[in-house]
């Protein structure tokens, strides 16, 4: 993909991804999801899954490039740019019209392992691109983003999406205060209550949210896993199939459904198959005003906010532990001992399980009490968190 052919409206939301600012913990913190999502998803996911990562340049061992991964996706018609968080779903729509995939490059944090509240690349490469490959699916992504680009935005919406995007930040951001992300939440609050109907951009969001974020397709008792918000998310993925989850078949009553983008999903809906997405799209699209009134009135264009974006996307939600980094660092290179590791980890960082992992993955076979020791902090770590708690057991258990 050509990315000089971008408007240059939408060229204002690209970033340089800075590809060496990843630490070594955030190349860990990859490895381990891609570790223990793979042998799941292979099972669960549609039969997309597997390949489409190796065809979209998706990375096992650390974090891909986005612009290898542009080089890889313009072999099947799309390509991948860096963003910074949320950008307004105005414009992402107008990039996935364009068969582009815009890919926030902030990494998760191993605190939040399980779920993070604001995007990263976990979610928009290794959650939105593989299923890419299926050309029935591709497609209705692209005609969604046409669709979607038509619709109309109210004042509203606009002010969800900034108080969204802001709170999802400092919600990520580990300097913040409780009080700053208190008054983050009240903020959201407020502009969803002056939203007393949706508009049309807010009806197809749902849409967009219970098919490509958190679809499911096939049987309705035994389905697989295509949205991206279950396919990066090492806990939901998971608990989307249990029985407690209620599953119910896709048709354009979904729109009808809002979501909490902080909570589990207590219902998910089930595709009969791919072509089956793009029949309910035009189903709603034969009720939109730009197709029921030739008049422009009802085309609301939203003038972008280009400061406002820019210093949303000067703001880094990453922080450096370069203390903790460099024992990372000193085990790989075996310059550290494991019991002197486990000593300097057990005073300065009791909380950093997932060098302990490393140290348990890298010793489990020695017949050494503190090896046993390692064992049972990683199964009983943060039982208060359940989806953590059974990641890491996952990853043991594939050790």
């Amino acid at each position: 993909m050509n990315l000089n052919n971008i408007p240059k409206h939408l060229k204002q939301y690209i970033v340089d991804q800075e590809y060496e600012r990843y630490t070594i913990i955030d190349h860990r913190v990859w490895q381990f999801i891609m570790n223990i999502s793979i042998p799941f998803f292979k099972k669960h996911a549609h039969s997309s899954y597997y390949d489409g990562l190796n065809k979209t340049g998706i990375t096992f061992d650390k974090i891909p490039s986005i612009e290898l991964m542009n080089e890889k996706m313009s072999i099947i018609g799309w390509g991948a740019v860096p963003v910074r968080g949320f950008i307004p779903p105005w414009a992402f729509m107008e990039f996935q019209a364009l068969g582009i995939l815009p890919i926030a490059c902030d990494m998760r944090s191993r605190q939040h392992l399980t779920y993070t509240p604001a995007p990263d690349i976990v979610h928009e490469s290794a959650g939105h691109s593989p299923i890419i490959i299926n050309e029935e699916y591709s497609n209705y992504l692209k005609l969604y983003g046409k669709i979607a680009s038509k619709a109309v935005f109210s004042k509203e919406d606009e002010n969800i999406y900034f108080a969204i995007r802001k709170l999802s930040d400092i919600k990520e951001d580990k300097n913040a205060s409780k009080k700053d992300i208190i008054i983050a939440e009240e903020e959201l609050v407020e502009a969803k209550k002056s939203q007393t109907t949706p508009s049309e951009a807010t009806l197809l969001s749902r849409l967009h949210w219970w098919t490509v974020e958190y679809g499911l397709i096939g049987k309705i008792n035994n389905p697989k896993i295509y949205g991206a918000g279950l396919l990066s998310s090492v806990g939901e993925s998971q608990n989307c199939l249990s029985p407690n989850v209620k599953k119910i078949p896709l048709t354009i009553d979904c729109i009808n459904f809002n979501y909490d983008i902080t909570e589990h999903q207590p219902q998910l809906f089930v595709a009969e198959n791919f072509s089956s997405l793009t029949d309910i799209l035009l189903e709603f699209e034969k009720t939109m005003s730009f197709k029921n009134n030739d008049s422009k009135k009802f085309q609301n264009h939203l003038k972008e906010d280009v400061i406002k974006i820019t210093e949303l996307n000067d703001i880094s939600i990453n922080s450096i532990d370069k203390e903790i980094c460099e024992l990372y660092n000193m085990f790989f290179n075996k310059e550290i001992e494991a019991e002197n590791l486990i000593k300097k980890l057990d005073v300065d960082f009791p909380n950093e399980w997932l060098l302990r992992f490393e140290l348990y993955q890298n010793n489990h076979h020695l017949n050494y009490d503190w090896v046993e020791n390692l064992k049972n902090y990683l199964i009983n770590y943060n039982k208060d968190n359940l989806d953590l708690n059974n990641a890491i057991n996952r990853a043991l258990k594939l050790i």
